[in-house]
């Protein structure tokens, strides 16, 4: 039977207004749902979306760490100046944006045409340059495959391999390439390689470049990254660089909030164009579920992605709504075979109106949530830091190991 079948999701449930915002591509996912939902339609209706080439995934570390220690918005700037080197860098040689960059997170396209020797060149100055002229480590990580791109965002196994990669799996300074990237490159390669033997039973090869040629004669002109926030509040952000006078940025809406991080088990890779669509699908899903239930209620959905970032992120004013909305949505996807992890935490955290339907947030309960998202443990659980659980008034769930986020050790119970 069809994943999406009407046994489980009604017709027209992923027929969401034009309102539903930008993340997610609703009409392919819609033609999904009514489809008999084989390989060989998913292919057809994936065929005008398939891109191959290059992408170069990379994420910072230790930044909730540096939130016990510095301001938010000297945080915000420090992560701002390398997203500022990589899309500068990205751009000189071919490189594509893809997506809105987050907080801490950059994704570039490279196409086939690009040469993987320049790119891996590129790579090296890139980091050199971060690393003289940056507080904030960057983990960057370069693979080539096949990706689908689909209004916002990229989708497909490939997609997920490269940023779990970075995001879990880079540390500060580091640059990392699968094997099929390395395999484009020139034979013999004039790059020294490492083998990331801890990573080959989970990701197949993944090598750590510890030396190679730089890419000489390149500028990185183009400083304007697709923006997590205003184009004011990012030339505040640039003053406040060079002058470090926080009066120069635009005064953000801080706000004293829980935190709700939903992320749905991923789907079998095993047909890459089914698990794309059917992790769309299941964005969807909890996109159409989400906005019904807080309804009424004092809180915000910030967005909703799907494929490599699938997340969704809520902020409630009442952590007891929090909660309680957790519990009901992890029921009501539980019933349509669809199990989900959530993480919440309590904390200031800044959010971003970037447009109709558009949002983002930053803040160290965010980082936390996403890591309690991730915590293994029992499928299907709610993570909270203990904090979170105080104040939500939950007084009977006994506390468990603590999760590491950033640096930073959080004690947490689990529902």
């Amino acid at each position: 039977m069809p994943r999406f079948s009407p046994t489980r999701f009604p017709p027209g449930f992923f027929d969401l207004p034009a309102d539903a915002g930008r993340d997610l591509p609703f009409a392919v996912i819609a033609a999904w749902a009514r489809s008999d939902q084989t390989p060989e339609t998913a292919r057809e209706l994936l065929g005008p979306f398939t891109i191959r080439g290059f992408v170069v995934s990379s994420d910072s570390s230790g930044l909730t760490r540096l939130t016990d220690e510095r301001s938010l918005i000297e945080i915000l700037a420090m992560v701002s100046r390398p997203k500022e080197l990589i899309h500068g860098y990205g751009r000189a040689i071919g490189g594509i944006p893809l997506g809105v960059w987050a907080a801490d997170n950059t994704r570039m396209f490279y196409p086939d045409g690009v040469s993987p020797d320049r790119v891996l060149g590129m790579l090296l100055t890139l980091s050199d340059q971060i690393q003289a002229e940056c507080e904030v480590g960057i983990g960057l990580c370069g693979h080539h495959g096949v990706f689908y791109e689909l209004g916002n965002g990229l989708y497909g196994p490939d997609a997920d391999r490269v940023e779990a990669l970075a995001e879990d799996f880079t540390t500060s300074g580091e640059v990392a390439v699968t094997g099929e990237l390395v395999r484009t490159l020139h034979d013999p390669t004039p790059f020294k390689l490492a083998a990331r033997e801890d990573l080959r039973a989970s990701f197949g090869e993944v090598f750590r470049v510890l030396d190679g040629p730089r890419l000489r004669g390149i500028e990185p002109g183009d400083s304007h990254y697709p923006l997590p926030f205003t184009q004011e509040f990012f030339g505040g952000l640039a003053e406040f660089q060079r002058t470090r006078r926080t009066s120069l940025v635009p005064r953000p809406a801080f706000k004293n909030v829980a935190v709700v991080v939903i992320e749905p088990e991923p789907e079998d890779q095993t047909v890459p164009e089914v698990a794309a669509l059917n992790d769309l699908s299941i964005a969807a899903a909890l996109k159409r579920l989400g906005r019904d239930l807080i309804q009424g209620l004092a809180a915000v959905e910030v967005k909703t992605s799907g494929g490599a970032s699938a997340v969704s992120i809520y902020l409630f004013e009442v952590p007891g709504e929090a909660v309680d909305f957790a519990r009901r949505l992890r029921e009501l996807l539980r019933r349509r075979d669809v199990p989900l992890r959530i993480g919440v935490d309590v904390g200031r955290v800044l959010m971003f109106e970037l447009g109709p339907g558009s949002r983002d947030v930053a803040g160290a309960p965010v980082n936390v949530a996403s890591k309690l998202a991730q915590h293994p443990g029992t499928p299907g659980a709610i993570h909270l830091t203990t904090e979170a659980a105080r104040q939500a008034g939950i007084t009977d769930a006994p506390a468990t190991s603590g999760v590491r986020a950033g640096g930073v050790t959080r004690d947490i119970v689990a529902l």
